[in-house]
């Protein structure tokens, strides 16, 4: 079972984006389309930088990742498009269970297994 998340990603041109991440290389198809970055913190203000180290984390491609196209809350449907149509099940019982907990799961869009 692999957690799928949203993180702020800072682009070449200094644009914030909210990317989707895996908490793991998964088995199958989505596994090329997968790799491991780092992600600066966002910044406080033009003058001020966080605080927090950069992270390192699994980040999900529309294409290969030389390509540097990288899925977002924009293409949210797309990518479970992709996932229902390459053997992967949203595990919509659990995301909605852990979702209704009090404590909200650090940006956690779902659960997917293969």
């Amino acid at each position: 079972m692999y957690s799928i998340k949203s993180e702020t990603y800072t682009d070449h041109y200094f644009n914030y984006k909210n990317i989707l991440t895996i908490n793991k290389i998964p088995q199958g198809p989505l596994s090329n389309y997968t790799k491991q970055i780092n992600i600066n913190p966002k910044r406080i203000s033009a003058f001020r930088a966080n605080s927090e180290q950069n992270k390192c984390v699994y980040a999900l491609y529309t294409t290969t990742p030389n390509e540097n196209e990288l899925y977002t809350i924009e293409t949210l449907p797309d990518f479970f498009t992709f996932c229902k149509t390459n053997g992967y099940t949203i595990e919509t019982n659990l995301t909605q269970l852990l979702n209704h907990q009090t404590k909200q799961l650090d940006s956690v869009i779902c659960y997917i297994s293969y």
